[in-house]
């Protein structure tokens, strides 16, 4: 959520059954059998669960909670407490639109090792957070990867650009599943909610590669340190499935996220305060600052 930190990503990628063959079911013991239909059981399961998971999603309106304040924050982001790269966001107001316009980058000895720059631009439309534009850059040491994300009557389209470029011209793309957000626009929707003790929040967030199944689920509130200095926060836990568009939309782990931790401010303006993602060795995190509130 920063929201620039956020995209940390989430770049920020199941399991097929297939039945066994040739098996005599005079020569399998009692317990195996029971073991097999347990197994079938839960496999039938898995799969009802998998083609219902669109039952669950939270309806697509904005929550009641107030829309954001402008300001401008600083954030941290690191890897196991290292600090590796800075982030600056800026959301502002212009009518029923909230803009953001933020970047970043690799710092120290994490730059040496790895350079990053990345921006974010994106545009969602009040009351409810719909997508209106997104377009994000990140620029390595060899090459540039630009996507584009527009809303069109007909649904959400995106252009992804690598530089320099292939033989093969990038094409816009329409991304045929719904309702869906851009990763802004996504967490400004979830942020509106109500976000009490035990609820969850279910929506497909679109971040530029896939479209993914998010889920936050409200932990409840504690004390956490933020620059020094303890803050009231709402503590959520994040769950993300990619959205196999290709499978019937079959969800799919992700290939390197596992969980993570979001904690936002416990007060009027619900700031986020830090992130956390574990991934397959250790976790990133991102972290405010500092923060400046600015007239509309």
């Amino acid at each position: 959520m920063g929201i620039l930190p956020m995209t940390c990503w989430i770049s920020t990628h199941g399991q097929d059954a297939h039945a066994t063959r040739g098996v005599r079911c005079a020569r399998i013991s009692f317990p195996a059998c029971i073991f097999t239909a347990l197994l079938a059981l839960s496999l039938l399961s898995t799969a009802c669960l998998q083609a219902g998971w669109r039952e669950n999603l939270t309806p697509d309106v904005a929550g009641p909670f107030p829309a954001i304040r402008p300001f401008e924050a600083e954030f941290r982001i690191g890897w196991s407490e290292v600090e590796a790269a800075r982030a600056t966001v800026n959301i502002g107001c212009q009518g029923n639109d909230v803009r953001l316009s933020g970047f970043g980058g690799t710092t120290g000895l994490a730059r040496m090792l790895w350079q990053l720059d990345a921006s974010l631009d994106a545009t969602t439309a009040m009351p409810n957070f719909q997508t209106v534009y997104s377009m994000q850059q990140e620029s390595y040491s060899k090459r540039t990867l630009v996507t584009e994300i527009v809303s069109k009557p007909d649904g959400i389209w995106r252009l992804r650009e690598n530089y320099p470029q292939g033989e093969n011209p990038a094409r816009w793309k329409k991304i045929k599943i719904s309702p869906l957000r851009d990763l802004f626009s996504g967490m400004l929707y979830i942020r509106s909610r109500r976000l009490d003790p035990g609820e969850t929040v279910s929506t497909i967030i679109y971040p530029g590669d896939s479209p993914y199944l998010v889920e936050m689920k409200c932990l409840g509130t504690e004390k956490i340190p933020i620059a020094g200095s303890p803050r009231d926060a709402i503590k959520l836990d994040l769950r993300i499935r990619r959205i196999n568009l290709k499978k019937e939309n079959a969800l799919e782990p992700h290939g390197k996220f596992q969980n993570g931790t979001v904690w936002l401010s416990n007060d009027p303006d619900r700031i986020p305060l830090r992130a956390e993602v574990n991934i397959f060795i250790g976790y990133v995190f991102a972290e405010l600052e500092s923060i400046n509130f600015k007239t509309r």
